[in-house]
């Protein structure tokens, strides 16, 4: 069963231009809410979760038994997540993934279409995940402008190394897919949260 991970303090990402974004650690870090878990029953798998974190999507799909893996560069994330129930890997999602090109979806909630600083290059590997006509589901922001930047992260007064990061609007998703073998299936409304369902093409 997942055990809820509450913490006092509110990590931001703060990029070189002053842009702060600050991070829900108690919404990442509990189990999935009502609406969440509505929106994962819509998918039968098999899922791959990039980013995973602590495992919450990959332990309430490992619990509906619905085949799914979680995948996160974070090694402690990855023990969290083990422990929590969830099937994890200790990995980049620009390394080659187990059962590469035959997922058929892939999640990436909580602004996880910005690891790596390049959303673009992160579409291009998933059409390699992902087997044709397979799914990427894209957590996007609702307003703003898109962004690339390098980010450090700021939590208890200490500053973590930098590292680039995107930030990715609706509007942005639309013209990063046009014409590359993506097509926009579906939006998904995770009460404030916009997730969007693209479709990979043959």
């Amino acid at each position: 069963m997942f055990e809820p991970r509450i913490s006092a303090d509110r990590p931001t990402l703060v990029s070189e231009c002053g842009r702060a974004i600050e991070l829900d650690i108690q919404r990442f870090s509990d189990a999935p809410s009502r609406a969440e878990r509505r929106f994962l029953k819509l998918f039968t798998g098999p899922i791959l979760d990039i980013g995973c974190g602590p495992g919450r999507a990959a332990a309430y799909l490992r619990q509906l038994e619905v085949p799914a893996l979680g995948l996160d560069a974070n090694a402690g994330l990855v023990a969290l997540a083990r422990s929590n129930g969830a099937l994890c890997v200790h990995q980049n999602a620009f390394e080659p993934v187990p059962f590469e090109g035959r997922w058929q979806q892939v999640l990436l909630l909580d602004g996880n279409i910005g690891i790596g600083g390049d959303p673009a290059k992160l579409l291009d590997r998933l059409r390699r995940i992902l087997t044709p006509g397979g799914q990427a589901l894209i957590e996007v922001e609702r307003g703003g402008t898109s962004r690339q930047m390098i980010v450090r992260e700021h939590v208890s007064g200490r500053i973590g190394e930098p590292f680039a990061w995107s930030t990715l609007t609706m509007r942005g998703l639309d013209e990063l897919i046009a014409g590359t073998g993506w097509r926009c299936e579906y939006v998904h409304e995770i009460d404030d949260r916009l997730v969007v369902e693209v479709e990979r093409l043959a």
